[in-house]
């Protein structure tokens, strides 16, 4: 764990620095930090994906290199994770940045994992338009599942889901069910999660 913490530290400094590197150079730093948050969980990496002055580092990366689709997938990433894992009040400059790239289609799949985590989201304009263009989002494959996971955490909090977004996602887990793409427990499971998005219509 020192030697995580000691080069994840070395990475916040050069990205606090990113001015110093040219593009390419920095597509490789991005690469390296996007792994720390994405792969797992620890109390001891809080102090620096929290640090203020980083983040606002790495969210100026992503507006400067948007074009730069390898180092806007790993700020999107990176930033998700943390916005996921370490940071409960994320600013509205970060959603911000997250709405802008679902406009990159190789971008917006990375900016689906983790949107539905900002406060922001749940007053977000196009929420409902959004949650129900995940499914179409490449991988589809995947984005089905991600798609299905976020419905099952709407259903959890209780949130009221207007009547025209129910059946429409509905229809897109039938869809499926009858794409013969499922393995027989995920069946169980999409056809539980319609029973209970059912129970709502009534």
């Amino acid at each position: 764990m020192k030697e995580n913490i000691e080069a994840l530290e070395g990475l916040k400094d050069k990205l606090c620095n990113w001015k110093c590197y040219d593009e390419t150079e920095l597509q490789i730093l991005m690469n390296e930090f996007e792994k720390f948050p994405r792969k797992e969980f620890s109390l001891n990496y809080t102090p620096i994906f929290t640090n203020n002055i980083l983040i606002e580092n790495i969210v100026e990366i992503g507006k400067v290199f948007h074009s730069n689709q390898k180092i806007s997938i790993n700020v999107i990433s990176s930033l998700g994770y943390i916005v996921c894992r370490y940071m409960p009040n994320p600013s509205s400059e970060i959603f911000n940045l997250f709405v802008e790239a679902t406009k990159d289609k190789k971008v917006n799949y990375y900016v689906s994992l983790n949107i539905s985590s900002f406060p922001h989201f749940s007053t977000w304009e196009d929420k409902w338009e959004y949650l129900l263009s995940m499914p179409l989002i490449s991988p589809k494959k995947k984005s089905i599942v991600n798609f299905h996971r976020e419905v099952k955490k709407l259903l959890s909090s209780n949130e009221h889901i207007p009547s025209d977004i129910l059946k429409k996602i509905i229809e897109t887990l039938k869809s499926q069910i009858s794409s013969n793409e499922l393995s027989e427990y995920s069946k169980v499971d999409y056809l539980k999660t319609i029973s209970l998005l059912e129970q709502k219509e009534v």
